[in-house]
Formats: structure tokens, C-alpha cells, sequence
């Protein structure tokens, strides 16, 4: 399974390809997911803590969809989004600067399996659509920057419940994801490898084990748009 990977060489890989189709990224997503997945970015801001004035890390940040659509809800007090793709972060601070949060949100090139904050530094801690291209467990780590009582809210693709549902879905990321994505983008391999992981990576009850087992509460598996998308919450005691 791509989770348990840890080859620093495999994760450079990945970024290399993040940073190749970096500018045409945003416009890929949205024909790719007929513009759900603003969507669903804005459904999982809804499920930020209830607390005003909140410290949050987003994780593969990328061009800062997430972080942004998070900074409209008016409950960020600072912010700090790392990635490893430096082609993608200079979209995003581009797009942050454009905004009136740019004060509050901070951008580091760093992986998220060495997140460079001290322990307990967030109050939330999101990854969407990252997490399954991280090439190792950064559970341990969102668990270690969140303090106690902090909550972890991550967005990923996931494969339908519904037979006939999962069957037009798997031919969708088969067959034309790759091919309308890689004409857009000029990059097929990328899209290729987006198919691969989405279907080999763990998730519903699989992936709420993974949380428990670094020791998150309260969890919870919300399926989004028939389950092709699942957002994960899990809080640190």
C-alpha cells in the first residue's frame, strides 16, 4: 500500500510531479470533479473546532484551495501551510497575497512527515487530497503538532459503497481521468498515478483504524458525493 512507504526517493518523485503540473493544477481539479470539489473544501471548513481565534496547519497545502477556503470562515487566527512542492507553494502565495489573510497565513517549503512546529502547536490540523501521496505515516506527526482536545479533519478520495456506483466510478478514474487530465495538464503519468493511488490506498473503517491506532477519539468517516470523496475527523485527547 502506498501508506506505508517511507522511500525519501519516492517522495521527491511525487513532489517532482506536483511541481509539473503545478499551473494547470487548479483548472484540472475542476474539470476533473465538475467543480465538486470546492464543495467539498467548504464541507470540511464546517467541521472546524467551534472555538474562535484558532492556530491550523494545513498539509500539503499545494496552491492553497483548502487554506483559503478555511481562512473565509473568519475563526483562523494564524495559519501555517507546508508542502513540498515548491512550484505548487508559489501559486498558492500568490493567491494568498491576494486576499485579505495574508498577515495570518504562513508558507514553508517542509514534509509532513516532519512538520517543523514544536508539539501542541495547532488547534486543527488539515490535509486534503495529500495524504495519500505522503510516502509514509504522517498520522504520528498531525497527532504530535495537535494539542490536546485539537482536531484532525482530512479530505480524501475514496471508492463507493454502492456496486453500481463504484463500477462507473472505477471506469471514470481508469479510463477518462488519465486521458482528460493528461491532455489538459500535458502530463498523463501524473493522472495515471492518481487512479493508482485513490484505489490502493485505505479507506472508511480501514483508515479510521489507522487514526485510532496513533491514538485519535471521537472519529468519524463522512462520505461525500456517493463516497468518492471521505472526509476523516479525529480528535487528540
Amino acid at each position: 500500500m502506498m501508506f506505508s512507504m517511507t522511500d525519501p526517493s519516492a517522495q521527491k518523485q511525487v513532489s517532482m510531479m506536483f511541481n509539473a503540473i503545478s499551473k494547470r493544477y487548479d483548472q484540472v481539479n475542476r474539470i476533473l470533479s465538475f467543480g465538486i470539489d470546492q464543495k467539498w473544501r467548504k464541507t470540511l471548513s464546517e467541521h472546524l473546532p467551534e472555538k474562535k481565534n484558532l492556530r491550523l496547519l494545513d498539509l500539503a497545502t499545494g496552491t492553497c484551495d483548502q487554506l483559503l477556503s478555511l481562512m473565509e470562515t473568519e475563526k483562523i487566527a494564524e495559519a501555517l501551510g507546508i508542502d513540498l512542492a515548491q512550484e505548487m507553494l508559489a501559486i498558492g502565495e500568490k493567491k494568498v497575497a491576494a486576499t485579505p489573510y495574508a498577515e495570518k497565513v504562513e508558507l514553508k517549503l517542509a514534509s509532513a512527515l516532519e512538520i517543523p512546529s514544536s508539539d501542541s502547536s495547532f488547534d486543527c490540523v488539515t490535509i486534503s487530497f495529500g495524504i495519500r501521496n505522503v510516502q509514509g505515516n504522517c498520522l504520528q506527526e498531525i497527532f504530535r503538532v495537535l494539542a490536546p482536545g485539537g482536531k484532525a479533519l482530512i479530505l480524501e478520495f475514496s471508492l463507493p459503497q454502492n456496486r453500481l456506483i463504484r463500477s462507473l466510478h472505477l471506469f471514470y478514474l481508469r479510463k477518462i481521468l488519465p486521458a482528460v487530465g493528461g491532455w489538459v495538464s500535458k502530463e498523463k503519468s501524473a493522472y495515471s498515478y492518481l487512479n493508482q493511488t485513490i484505489e490502493s490506498f485505505p479507506y472508511g473503517k480501514d483508515f479510521l483504524a489507522l487514526m485510532e491506532k496513533e491514538g485519535f477519539v471521537d472519529l468519524r468517516a463522512l462520505p461525500l458525493t456517493f463516497g468518492v470523496a471521505t472526509l476523516y475527523v479525529g480528535e487528540k485527547p
